[in-house]
């Protein structure tokens, strides 16, 4: 009796610092994460917002179709720069079908080190020589932000 006491008290500690780690990585990786200047280019895109670290981002935007007619087959383009003004990389998000009065909210992740800035604006087609890589949300790196959370949690926690 003795024995699976000391086992399930072993176990609720691992679960407890599995939970706690989980908890103070969340903290970490999005503490880090740090509001950019975004210029926004036309009048539809109501609301953006660019967050970015180091080595990654978010670009999130709301867009209000305030015209008379309804929006379709156009994308969200969305340029990321250094603080150098030099072109980082560029995003497209495709937009379906937007009718009159109608508000969606679009979001893409981006792995560019070092953004200062983004231009949002709508296009209506996307340039011959575009990757499909810049067509799509990249990837979060969870491994590497993992790591990266226990380097800061071990150096500085």
């Amino acid at each position: 009796m003795a024995r699976l006491k000391r086992f399930l008290m072993y176990g609720s500690w691992v679960l407890g610092f599995f939970i706690f780690s989980q908890i103070m990585i969340y903290i970490a990786i999005n503490t880090t994460y740090k509001y950019k200047n975004v210029e926004v280019t036309t009048a539809i895109i109501t609301q953006a917002e660019v967050k970015a670290t180091s080595i990654n981002g978010i670009a999130k935007c709301k867009i209000k179709n305030n015209t008379q007619q309804a929006i379709e087959n156009k994308y969200v383009k969305v340029e990321c720069y250094s603080k150098n003004d030099v072109l980082m990389g560029t995003k497209y998000i495709k937009i379906d079908k937007i009718e009159t009065n109608e508000e969606k909210e679009f979001e893409v992740k981006f792995n560019y080190n070092k953004v200062n800035k983004a231009k949002i604006d709508i296009i209506d087609e996307i340039p011959k020589d575009v990757k499909q890589e810049q067509t799509i949300s990249d990837k979060e790196m969870n491994i590497a932000m993992i790591i990266s959370a226990l380097i800061l949690l071990i150096n500085f926690g």
